[in-house]
Parts: structure tokens; sequence; C-alpha cells
């Protein structure tokens, strides 16, 4: 791995406003709607061709941050890499990068292998861990699959975004979690339980299908491990088996790092249905598929996430 020096200087300050009515924060970033797709995102919008992320068009992206897996003594931003992680062009916030899951053009975690997944997981960690020494409040790990999920480019991909301050829901989570830990309690919907992590159904999935990895033991922090990796792809393999190889998702890594009340896990939404009426005027999330049959129709598919 080579990791180049990081920009100095200043950083813009954040147009960051809150709903006087809501407290909801909004960021307002102007720069990103250049970004493919930023407004109408219904379709792929890239091909291996022309792909930023596909060995061989590494000119094509700002200059990386670390790369894996490239042979000692390689030059930085050239092909035989396994990994790599790379600036985003469209920033949301400042630091804002993208982990690239391997050299090819395949449009999902479960379609690479298991070592490009478990180096994702470990960029995933050191990145992780890079920010938060550097002063980060928070890093935030994500994935965004599928041109609903909000993904702009195909080739699968995921995000590490450092916060100068805790985002307002792992604040909000803290607070229920200090209250008492309901992640601790046993899972009702089971969907799969290995190496100490528990895939279930929430009682409270906002969405059809909704699924959330945690660990069986209380634990604030995530060790972002081959462990996790598997586990993640294997639900995914899941939900795509079920749902299509078309399906878009998005992943997000929820924890707290050091001392806080906080249960750490991950929540996969698959995206089904649209936000309406009835979510953006009451804020109540409507779900057509009880957790329960939903748990059922997952632990019914069988995932081979061992390539």
């Amino acid at each position: 791995m080579s990791t180049p020096p990081r920009p100095t200087g200043p950083t813009p300050p954040l147009d960051l406003r809150t709903n006087p009515l809501t407290g909801e924060t909004v960021l307002v970033v102007p720069g990103r709607a250049g970004r493919p797709g930023a407004l109408a995102r219904t379709s792929r919008v890239s091909d291996a061709a022309t792909c930023p992320f596909c060995e061989g068009n590494e000119v094509l992206t700002p200059p990386e941050v670390a790369a894996y897996g490239r042979a000692a003594g390689a030059d930085r931003d050239s092909p035989g890499w396994l990994v790599r992680v790379v600036p985003n062009k469209y920033p949301a916030f400042p630091g804002h990068e993208v982990v690239v899951h391997g050299p090819d053009h395949l449009l999902s975690l479960t379609e690479v292998s298991s070592s490009v997944r478990e180096t994702v997981v470990t960029a995933w960690r050191e990145r992780r861990d890079a920010h938060l020494d550097a002063g980060a409040a928070y890093a935030l790990v994500a994935i965004n699959e599928g041109a609903a999920a909000g993904a702009s480019l195909d080739h699968t991909h995921s995000q590490v975004i450092p916060f100068a301050e805790v985002p307002p829901v792992l604040v909000r989570e803290s607070a229920a979690f200090a209250a008492g830990c309901p992640l601790c309690r046993e899972p009702e919907h089971v969907v799969d339980q290995r190496d100490g992590l528990v895939t279930f159904c929430p009682d409270w999935s906002r969405t059809p299908y909704e699924t959330w990895i945690a660990p069986a033991r209380h634990a604030e922090r995530a060790p972002l491990d081959a462990g996790l990796g598997t586990a993640l792809a294997g639900a995914v393999t899941r939900l795509r088996g079920l749902l299509g190889r078309d399906l878009a998702w998005n992943a997000y890594l929820h924890e707290l790092p050091g001392g806080a009340p906080f249960h750490w896990h991950i929540e996969l939404v698959p995206r089904l249905s649209v936000a309406a009426s009835v979510e953006l005027g009451a804020g109540i999330w409507v779900n057509v598929v009880d957790p329960a049959r939903a748990a059922a129709d997952l632990r019914a598919v069988v995932p081979d996430v061992t390539g």
C-alpha cells in the first residue's frame, strides 16, 4: 500500500442549515450537481470503456489516497492494484473518499472475489482510523449500489466520509442507547448468525426487506474485519437472490468511536419503494412487507460468498 501526503490549506466553510421546525440538518452543495446523474438518476451512466474506476483508467480519477495490492516500487496511480482509494471528485464534505472495489468492471460487491472483498474491508478500517487520527469526530462508511440508491457510477465502490462533528442521527441513536441497548436483546427475525454477527430484519424496518447486521455481544466500534465483509456480502446475496440482480441498495455503518453508549450495526436498505406523502408529510415510514415474512423469505435463499 502507498499513501501520498494529504493536501493542506484552507477548507471552504460548509453551508449547513437547520430546519427550525424539525431540527433536520441540510447541507447545500451546488458543486455536487455536476456529478453524473445527480438530478435525475434513473439508469446506469457508465461502461467499462470509459469507467474511471477500471484498471488502466487511473488518470480519470483524482490522485489516489491509498492503493492495495500493487507491486512494491510500482508507480502511484498505475495499474496492478487490487483496491484503490481516491478523493471523491464531487465531495459532500472535505476529505470525502471513494473506495474502488477491484480493478474489474463488476457491478456489485457480491461479484468481487473474497480477496478483493477482504481488502475493501481493510481499506475501510484503515481510512476510518486515519480520519479519526487526523481529528475527525466521525467517519461514515457507506455503500450506494445501483442508480436508484444514488450511485453515479456502476463499478462497485463505497464511500468513507469524515465529519468534523458527530452526525445528528448518530447523536440521536447514542442517546437512545444510553437509555438501554435494544440490540442486546435477541432479535426476533433472524436471517443468519455466524462469526459473532447476527443478520436480521428489525421489527421496526422502514422499508421492505430492510436488513441489519450487528454483533451478538455489545460493542461500540466495528472491527471491520473479514467476518463483517462476509456477513454483508451474504446479506446482499440473499436480497439479490430473492429480489433480482438489478436490486439497488444502500448500506451504512453506524458506530461511535471510543467510550460512547452504542451497539455498532450496519443498516442495509433495499430501494424497493419511494418515500411519498405519508413519509414526507407525516414522517412515518410505510412498510408493506412484515419483517417476520421478510426474514423467512431471506432465510430461504442460500448465499455462496466463498469465491
